[in-house]
Parts: C-alpha cells; structure tokens; sequence
C-alpha cells in the first residue's frame, strides 16, 4: 500500500478543515496516511476539533508533536536530524508540507511537494484552491515543456486571457485613465510610481525570515532611502494587516518620509486597490507576495527582494539600482506571451479544489508535472467559476 506523510508545522485550523482533510479522506481509500503536526500555537498546528473530524478516515496514522521543541518546526526545527529520521522511519512514497522551513522537509524521502494557496492576481480563486508546488515559493514556476505543450497551452487559453484582458479593459476601475486612477489614489502624476505592496505580518505569518527584510518597516525605509526625488513610493497595506494588526507605526513612517511615500487608501481592506495600482505604477517591488502576477500580467518592471526562487521569463530585479534604471526608463517586465503562457499552465493545470480531485489524480500530478490531457477540464472549470463572478458583479 502507497504510504503518504503530511508535515503540516504551519497548517491553520480552517486550512487543515477546508484543505487538508479533504485530501486525507481522498488518499486514505487507497493509501497509508501518515500525519505529522504540531499542536495549536500562534493559530498554526491542529487542536480536538480537527482530531475528531477525522475519527471516521481509515488507514490514518497520526504522529503529534507535542513537546516545548514543536514551536521550532515552522521554521527551523531544533532537531533536523531527529525529525528527519522518523520521517525516514515511515518511509513514505509521498510527502504534502505546509511548513516554513525548506532545508528539513528537503531531506525527507519520497516525492516531497508544498501545498500553497492558488491566488495569482489580478485572477480570482475560490479560497479553497490550492497547488502543488515542488520548491517553497518559486513565483512563476513550470515544468519542462516541450513545443506540442507549449501550443496546447496557448491554444487552450488564448480565448480565455483575450476575455481576461478585455475585462479589465472595461471593468470599473480598471478601466480609468491613467491619470484619473493615479488621482484617484491620491498620486503625482509628475513622478515615476514605484508600487509597493505590504505582506502580512501578523505573528502567525512564519515566513518573513526568506528574505532580508522581516519586517514591513525596514524595507519601507530601505527603499525611501534608495530612491530619489523623480519616485514616489506608493504603499498598499494587506488587508489582513487591516484587520488583525496595529500598524500604526507603519503608517507614522509612511507620513514621516513626506512626498517620497504615500499610502494608498484600502478603508475597506479590499485586494483591488492593490491591482489598481499595480495596473498604473511604472514598477513594481515585492518580497513574497503573490502580487508578483499582477505585475507580470501588465508588463511592470518587477524588483523581488526574497531568497525564494523567481522564474527568467518573470525577468525580476534583486537589486534597486538596476530595477530604478528599467522604471526611469520605461522597459523591462514580463514579455505578454510569457505571461499568458504561465496565467496558462496555472489556472488550467496547476490549481487544483481539495473537494473534486481523485486520489489517482492527486498522485498522478506529482508523479507527472505536466499533461496536456488535464488542460479542457481545468478550462471548463476557470470558465464556471469566471461565469459566476461575472454574475455576482
């Protein structure tokens, strides 16, 4: 029997309920499940309730790690060597992670994949879509592809990313002026737009140690210090961030710096005043935030300041000086057919519902990263769920 580990130190009560389980009870008919988890801290780990919906699932195994040391697994475990050698001691065929650390789950046997969110803006996902992702936060990432993938792609999507665009072409308020949306969000429109998205950082948020900066203040200051006068920083904040945490401290800096920042009004704690000004900045600057797609999707010259992997085709800065070169300039960026042939592979194959996948299925698309057999089905269901925004706007 097919054995299968989930290692799940960062996994959130409604991730494991919504997520997780649902893949459990799919591969436990046909599989041996292991599951490896911390207890409840900091909103991360499972609690009696999560336990107790899976009472019912057969073949389940579950291996809770609940010594003081289980707070270090979100990110670096105390002992690498030890968890390494109980996961060796399950041997499993598969491994699903939802952790922060990569260098120990990197070690684990079997075929080790992540399970991410689905979002890649400016699409819209239901929330309970994810993908399988074999390197932590590699932004724009596919497999190899040969020329007969490459055109089963583009022939697939091309209807869809034509429809997309026209969208946003039409779409209040993607379809102001340039000038009219800069006005709208309180912008120069003398000055170069340098975008900045804020990540969430709230204390459940483990993964700000994969890149230099961990804290939103630092690299607001890093960047105002870095860009000159013919720039404005023009800050958006998470919604999350909106919610959850006092970043009042954040907003002081942001009216400190004067003229070189400003903050984007969210009062609603909306995703689209982001897109919005990604749409109408001339670069963009991110660390690990998804918003990465929306800066692809529109051609913007993209500064990611991150030790995660990104993707050539996305043609991403790691230093200032060379992206502000690309902004005053008014070049650089993701090539459109680039794009739209990752937008492709995404929405099409990768992202996947927890709910309407088999345990074949599951298994198949580690085992075979890419096929073009997948693509019609992952079409018709984009095309529902577009139809049913469509409706509800």
């Amino acid at each position: 029997m097919t054995r299968v580990l989930f290692y799940l130190p960062v996994v959130t009560p409604w991730w494991f309920d919504n997520i997780v389980a649902p893949l459990i009870r799919t591969l436990a008919v046909d599989s041996k499940v292991h599951i490896l988890v911390a207890p409840l801290w900091r909103n991360t780990g499972i609690g009696p309730d999560q336990i107790a919906g899976c009472s019912a699932i057969p073949n389940l195994l579950w291996h809770i790690v609940d010594d003081p040391d289980h707070r270090s697994l979100r990110t670096s475990p105390t002992d690498p060597d030890g968890l390494v050698a109980f996961v060796r001691s399950i041997a499993p065929d598969y491994v699903f992670c939802r952790s922060a650390d990569v260098a120990t789950p990197s070690r684990f046997p079997g075929k080790v994949v992540q399970l991410l969110e689905a979002g890649a803006p400016p699409f819209a996902f239901p929330s309970d879509r994810i993908i399988f992702q074999r390197d932590f936060l590699h932004h724009g990432a596919m497999p190899m592809l040969d020329d007969a993938d490459r055109h089963a792609l583009d022939a697939t999507f091309a209807g869809a990313w034509q429809r997309m665009r026209s969208r946003f072409d039409s779409q209040p308020p993607f379809c102001l002026s340039r000038e009219a949306a800069l006005e709208r969000m309180g912008l120069p429109r003398d000055r170069k737009i340098v975008a900045l998205p804020l990540e969430y950082e709230h204390e459940e948020a483990f993964t700000g140690f994969h890149g230099p900066f961990t804290r939103n203040l630092d690299l607001i200051e890093h960047l105002a210090d870095a860009i000159d006068h013919d720039c404005v920083l023009a800050i958006t904040d998470h919604p999350l961030n909106y919610r959850y945490i006092d970043n009042c401290p954040v907003y002081a800096m942001i009216e400190a710096l004067g003229d070189r920042a400003h903050l984007v009004p969210n009062a609603v704690a909306r995703y689209w005043p982001t897109t919005l000004l990604i749409q109408n900045c001339d670069g963009l600057v991110v660390r690990d935030t998804k918003a990465l797609y929306a800066g692809a999707f529109f051609g913007k010259p993209t500064l990611r300041l991150s030790h995660r992997p990104t993707a050539d085709w996305i043609g991403a800065h790691d230093d200032v000086a060379s992206f502000l070169e690309d902004v005053r300039a008014g070049r650089g960026g993701a090539r459109i057919d680039d794009a739209s042939r990752w937008f492709a592979f995404h929405i099409l194959h990768e992202v996947i519902s927890p709910t309407e996948i088999s345990s074949a299925d599951i298994l198949d698309r580690i085992d075979m990263p890419f096929s073009g057999d997948r693509l019609r089905a992952g079409l018709a269901r984009f095309e529902a769920q577009q139809g049913e925004v469509d409706l509800a706007a």
